[in-house]
């Protein structure tokens, strides 16, 4: 069975806007496929998912906070392509048997792609769970917090295979699905990749039989991914519902509620909390007029773009650097940091380019790591913007490859090395080359992606003889990286690669043109 030729040119676009998760850096097979998109659109269209073949995927331990974390992984970027292209050809299919969004009870991931290359509807989101179990709070006396625990991880790859089948999905598609899903858990029949877009549909597709469970027993709730509200007039009750709802998570999949979670509000406790949740909660002054700012001049929608240039003299000073270094320390002197909210900021900062929070995120790194991919994005994103030394910022950010909390954690070496293919003004050839050969593939690949971004090809050259040995993602970056070769010396050397991969084959297309 082979996907239509829209699906895989949505699934590339979708790719190149919003990444293959919001958890790593978007690889750069992603951008070269792009750059030849109707030859891959071409190829892939051409694949038969029948004897298809999945790639490589890398997992990492990413933090949530200080203490806590979750596993993540990285997709092959053919099989991302691929996954998201049948989720846009066939997700209406799972969207089409859950609860319909009119009810006001199911608000995660509403499948719905948009003019924009998003997958699901911007209007059914975290904020209006919140607004609805306000809502529906005031009409009852009790309302039941509950979490599950682990949910992603959890899930069991039969229940999947048994939604996939009642959704109608063809069985080619459904068997590369479930082919996929083991090869990822390596044959555990348990778990959904954490981190790509696209799998928010199968985690929701996963708990269809639980909504209904709790729709035809009469229960009044509102649920957003693995967090569920569920509504009563009776404190009793609600404890009944407790031993339901763990009851009904056990015998559908043999999921458990988070115990330290859960918790029974009376109504005015829980609309507080609801009230709470809403709110944008800056720590001080100089948050809140951030924010009034970006309100201002985002008001058509809150994640585009801010030039710099276009804010008024005033509406700079809102970012002047000690009040960004300010409240980013505000927020590292509480006890328990809120990295979700210290995410968001970082995120909002990169959305204007703003680079006063550069030398604090430096100089703070190792407090910062649970957003380290979050202030990654932001150092890019300042650009032109940041009248530093860009090469000094670059030998302090290798540097801190050094700090023992960093090297204690693939993910943080990583995510930071990505950082000079990202942005070649950061240019530390010789430190670069100093480190490969004692460095894990997966660091040697960030390396080898620099050597592209930096034009290193006089040092790629003494490799080539090592390629062979290399890892597969390591492998494709090195095929990427022979752009910086002479074109002749480079159509040579990737004449006589023969891995009979079709990523690959497409990358050495790329590369010789």
């Amino acid at each position: 069975m082979k996907l239509d030729e829209k699906s895989i040119r949505w699934s590339l676009n979708h790719l190149i806007k919003y990444g293959d998760t919001d958890l790593f850096p978007k690889p750069v097979e992603l951008d070269c496929l792009y750059e030849i998109e109707n030859e891959a659109v071409n190829k892939i269209k051409e694949i038969d998912l029948g004897n298809y073949e999945y790639g490589a995927s890398r997992r990492f331990i990413v933090p949530k906070d200080e203490l806590s974390y979750r596993t993540a992984t990285q997709l092959d970027p053919l099989d991302n392509i691929i996954l998201t292209a049948v989720i846009y050809e066939y997700g209406n299919l799972i969207e089409n048997r859950r609860i319909p969004i009119s009810e006001d009870k199911i608000f995660g991931y509403r499948f719905q792609p948009q003019g924009d290359w998003s997958l699901y509807n911007p209007n059914v989101s975290w904020l209006e769970f919140w607004k609805n179990c306000k809502k529906k709070s005031s009409n009852y006396k009790y309302a039941v917090y509950l979490d599950i625990a682990d949910f992603y991880n959890q899930i069991y790859h039969h229940n999947i295979e048994n939604q996939l089948i009642q959704s109608c999905f063809p069985n080619q598609i459904k068997k590369w699905i479930m082919n996929l899903l083991e090869s990822i858990t390596v044959k555990v029949s348990r778990g959904i990749p954490v981190g790509p877009h696209s799998t928010h549909i199968l985690g929701e597709m996963s708990l269809i039989s639980v909504d209904n469970s709790l729709s035809m027993k009469g229960i009044d709730y509102c649920r957003y991914v693995d967090d569920i509200v569920i509504f009563c007039d009776d404190y009793t009750q609600g404890r009944v519902i407790v031993y339901q709802m763990a009851e009904i998570l056990d015998k559908q999949q043999r999921l458990i509620v988070q115990k330290q979670k859960t918790k029974i509000y009376e109504s005015e406790e829980f609309e507080a909390h609801c009230q709470n949740m809403l709110q944008d909660r800056p720590i001080n002054d100089f948050e809140e007029e951030i924010l009034t700012v970006l309100r201002a001049r985002s008001s058509q929608n809150p994640y585009s773009p801010i030039s710099l240039n276009a804010l008024s003299l005033d509406e700079v000073k809102v970012f002047d650097k000690n009040r960004i270094e300010t409240i980013l320390s505000d927020y590292l002197k509480e006890r328990e940091p809120n990295f979700t909210r210290l995410r968001w900021l970082l995120r909002r900062l990169s959305q204007v380019g703003v680079p006063s929070a550069v030398d604090f995120c430096i100089n703070h790194a190792d407090e910062l790591t649970p957003a380290i991919s979050d202030i990654c994005h932001y150092l890019v994103s300042v650009n032109n913007n940041y009248t530093g030394d860009w090469k000094n910022l670059g030998t302090k950010i290798f540097n801190l490859l050094n700090s023992d909390l960093i090297k204690s954690n693939e993910y943080f070496q990583m995510t930071l090395l990505s950082l000079f293919a990202r942005k070649r003004l950061l240019n530390n050839s010789s430190s670069l080359i100093s480190t490969y050969q004692s460095s894990p593939p997966t660091l040697r690949r960030e390396i080898l992606l620099s050597a592209y971004a930096l034009n290193m090809g006089d040092w790629l050259r003494e490799l080539k003889e090592s390629y062979q040995g290399l890892d597969t993602w390591s492998k494709r970056a090195f095929i990427i990286a022979t752009k910086s070769l002479p074109v002749e010396e480079r159509r040579f050397f990737l004449d006589h690669i023969k891995d009979g991969s079709v990523l690959n084959d497409l990358l050495i297309k790329w590369s010789k043109t």
